[in-house]
């Protein structure tokens, strides 16, 4: 069989997704490092895809994406196997480490290849992946300031440009605003009915629903919104929750809120002006956003008037600059009234605080400081390591320099890798006093909450605070240090802790930050009392009062209806 006619039965092979055959043709026809890129490329994806496929299958697909990428020389060959090998790379690698060695190998590729893709949006989406995992974050900015230089942008390079900027000090709230002004224009409007104004009517129910693409196994919204969902008042509600997220008959949280919900719709499926035109044959009255710019796909069903009320909430704790999102619900430690000039959506303050968290169906127990047990004292902090920025590391470093029989426990919340993050705390000199958890260890949320068990303090990030982890380290009754910001992403952790009860964690700088964690460090028996203080207080507090939250947000929501 001649080249070309080889070429065309196996891309017809693949085509009838018929990988084990298109694999076993080319091994038999074909000899290795002499194939055409093309085809190189189409035996990894087919190795990628077939059933059955083993640990062996991605290794060598791994290779092949490699040969693909050196053999198809900087042409459009090339570039398809370095994404493929990125990607690749990036899905397996937490199960399989010994795969790192092509991250490392890609990065160098990607260097390399800069030169000739520099102006390709698929190029520069797959270095913003890589360099995103490997934590290599002055790279990211650096490949968002040649994508944006780009005529032509995808939603989802936009969305990942607003959210990440979420990550940086040196971004302030006026920034902020500006950008997502000046980037909306890439969320289009979509086909919608036009919404027939009539007064609210208090002897009619109130049809809300709540668009999100996380209704998913153990996913953070799940434990914000469950609760609201089983909890809104029915004399006055009817709950519509319409999904983005794959449906799974199996998945435990979302079954959970299907059972919760009057109506559930799986909108997978659906493109965003079926989904819009679905919403609105239910006659919503009320639209939640809990999704944000984590959904670049989704997210612009909130830059059409859908509903006559559409609010965000939970997700995402930032302006979207949508004039057609209403409202944004925060609290009053969040927001200050002379900066809502920043946020495109009026801004609603709770009387508490902006969510509340359901808790967990484990049995609680006190548990004291560790340090009591060990021969050190332990700082711990399980957010997602993307969450570390250069200032938090320094922060830190200077607080174990302090203490050197003190040790900081770190886990992500996402996989990652953590080799050139070790390299940082390395450079302080205090890797010594690191342990970097792997989060593919801990299988379930059990296993994950236990961890606490061994956190004397736990230390918060900044500028982009931890949220989930916050709640989740106080119901386990460890206090958790904080650093005051300077818009609602920043604030969070203040607002947790102000409606802790516990304002003696909340530092106004990062010196006051290292000298409390000094201070708690030397005075283990003001470090007891806290915890003892989170123990017999948290579950009653507003953080985990639902029952409470419910009723203030419905309240707000429908005083927020009738005066639409």
């Amino acid at each position: 069989m001649d080249l070309s006619s080889l070429e065309k039965k196996i891309n017809n092979l693949f085509l009838e997704k018929k990988y084990n055959e298109l694999i076993e043709l080319t091994e038999k026809s074909t000899i290795p490092n002499k194939r055409p890129a093309s085809m190189t490329n189409i035996i990894g994806i087919s190795k990628i895809l077939k059933k059955n496929r083993t640990e062996e299958d991605v290794s060598s697909s791994l290779e092949l994406f490699k040969e693909t990428f050196i053999n198809g020389d900087q042409s459009v060959h090339s570039l398809n196997g370095l994404i493929h090998l990125i990607s690749i790379s990036i899905q397996f690698t937490p199960k399989y480490k010994y795969l790192s060695k092509f991250l490392y190998l890609a990065e160098n590729y990607y260097r390399n290849a800069e030169k000739n893709f520099s102006n390709d949006e698929r190029f520069l989406t797959t270095g913003l992946d890589l360099f995103v995992y490997l934590l290599k974050f002055n790279e990211v900015q650096r490949i968002f300031k040649k994508l944006l230089s780009l005529d032509k942008l995808s939603k989802s390079s936009v969305s990942a440009y607003l959210f990440n900027k979420n990550y940086l000090e040196d971004f302030s709230q006026k920034n902020h605003f500006e950008a997502t002004k000046k980037y909306n224009k890439y969320f289009p409007k979509l086909n919608v009915k036009n919404l027939i104004k009539k007064n609210f009517d208090s002897s009619t129910k109130i049809n809300i629903g709540f668009v999100s693409q996380d209704y998913r196994y153990n996913h953070p919204i799940i434990f914000f919104i469950k609760d609201i969902i089983r909890k809104l008042d029915r004399t006055k509600f009817k709950v519509y929750l319409f999904s983005f997220s794959k449906k799974n008959l199996e998945d435990q949280s979302q079954n959970e809120l299907r059972n919760s919900a009057d109506k559930w719709y799986d909108l997978e499926n659906l493109d965003n002006q079926k989904s819009v035109e679905l919403i609105q044959k239910n006659e919503i009255k009320i639209l939640v956003d809990l999704m944000g710019f984590t959904a670049p796909n989704r997210i612009e069903i909130f830059n059409s008037r859908v509903s006559p009320l559409q609010i965000s909430m939970i997700a995402y704790c930032n302006t979207l600059g949508f004039d057609t999102l209403d409202f944004l619900i925060t609290d009053k430690n969040l927001i200050l009234a002379n900066e809502e000039n920043f946020y495109s959506e009026k801004i609603i303050k709770l009387p508490n605080i902006w969510n509340s968290h359901s808790g967990f169906k484990y049995e609680r127990s006190f548990n004291k400081s560790p340090y009591q047990n060990s021969d050190y004292f332990t700082y711990g902090s399980l957010n997602n390591f993307k969450k570390i920025s250069d200032e938090t590391i320094n922060t830190w470093s200077k607080i174990l320099k302090k203490n050197p029989v003190s040790r900081l426990l770190l886990k992500s919340s996402e996989h990652c890798d953590t080799k050139y993050l070790s390299g940082k705390f390395e450079k302080k000199g205090v890797l010594k006093q690191i342990e970097i958890l792997d989060r593919g260890d801990f299988k379930d949320k059990r296993d994950h909450l236990e961890l606490y068990n061994r956190i004397d303090l736990a230390l918060d990030t900044f500028p982009y605070n931890g949220v989930t982890t916050s709640f989740e380290a106080l119901w386990m009754n460890v206090p958790v240090l904080v650093l005051k910001g300077y818009n609602f992403n920043s604030r969070c952790g203040e607002s947790i802790m102000m409606n802790s009860g516990i304002s003696y964690l909340i530092a106004q700088n990062q010196e006051e930050y290292i000298a409390k964690a000094n201070h708690l460090f030397e005075n283990k028996e003001l470090l007891e009392e806290i915890r003892m203080s989170l123990y017999d207080n948290i579950i009653s507090s507003p953080l985990f009062d639902t029952s409470l939250y419910t009723e203030n947000l419905s309240k707000c929501l429908i005083e927020l209806l009738d005066n639409k």
